[in-house]
């Protein structure tokens, strides 16, 4: 069911799409009133930022100052951190900033404003390691919550069961653990009504790891898919739609009222130019009437 409720105003990027829009933009300029409407998903910018560490630097670095052509060049637009966007959706409000946020935004203009890769090199070893350390985290927190739905499971057998297993409860606290919060201090079909796309998503994650005997969520193919399930947390904020050339997103998310703020397109389209645009102006058609 398509999200009916809000036109999408301004659109972010996954990765491989923001990779793609750096090779669009390269030379090409996005009109200024799209610009205007393409916030950045750090997940994105960093994983690509992290790849000097380790492929052809000046390939990669010529896509991430592309961004300089294709969002506005006075202010960067950076999405929060997914834990801070979650903690936003939960409290109502923005965390305390410990110093990572003011740290995430000035290495990205950094990154932006300088032209050397030799220089940047150091840097992109440090991103790498914060999403390294990231991905290992949220693998382990889910192969933790894949261990107690196992066990809770396991004890269920061969007993009366009083209503069917509903693994939402799992996910639930999952998300209350990750924020400190007390899970009694939301109900609970508020935040799967907030994020329904990454609570389908992740539900359907979880499902598979049930299913497969020696699934390892700690894996690098799994550790992978944690930042494909943490970019839609962004859809949380109802003004925002995801564009993805990953199929994968519409496999897992189908019932979601948000699944319409998903868009996918083809690599071809978004890394021609006038293709993009003319994605961009159907994805946000609307948009710009008056809305800011």
């Amino acid at each position: 069911m398509a999200d009916k409720s809000h036109t999408p105003e301004r659109v972010y990027l996954d990765t491989n799409a923001f990779r793609y829009f750096g090779a669009a933009f390269e030379k090409a300029t996005l009109p200024a009133d799209l610009r205007e409407r393409i916030l950045i998903s750090p997940l994105s910018a960093f994983e690509v930022f992290a790849q000097l560490a380790e492929e052809d630097g000046d390939i990669v670095l010529r896509r991430l100052h592309a961004v300089r052509n294709w969002t506005n060049p006075q202010h960067s637009g950076l999405l929060p951190w997914p834990d801070d966007m979650l903690y936003r959706l939960w409290f109502g409000k923005m965390p305390v900033d410990d110093g990572f946020t003011k740290k995430m935004q000035d290495s990205f203009e950094v990154c932006l404003a300088e032209d050397s890769v030799v220089a940047l090199k150091a840097e992109a070893v440090k991103h790498k390691q914060v999403m390294d350390d990231f991905k290992a985290k949220a693998a382990l927190d889910f192969k933790n919550m894949l261990d107690d739905v196992k066990k809770e499971r396991k004890e269920r057998k061969g007993k009366k069961k009083k209503k069917p297993f509903d693994m939402t409860e799992w996910w639930f606290r999952g998300i209350a653990n990750r924020l400190h919060a007390d899970p009694k201090s939301r109900k609970m079909p508020e935040i799967v009504a907030a994020l329904s796309a990454y609570h389908e998503y992740e539900e359907s994650k979880l499902q598979t790891a049930l299913n497969i005997r020696d699934y390892n969520p700690l894996s690098k193919t799994n550790r992978n898919d944690i930042v494909d399930a943490e970019q839609l947390v962004y859809l949380g904020d109802k003004t925002l739609c995801l564009l993805t050339c990953d199929r994968g997103f519409k496999k897992r998310v189908k019932k979601s009222e948000q699944v319409g703020r998903l868009i996918t397109a083809t690599p071809e389209e978004l890394m021609d130019a006038k293709n993009a645009e003319a994605l961009l102006r159907r994805t946000l058609q609307g948009a710009s009437n008056g809305k800011s």
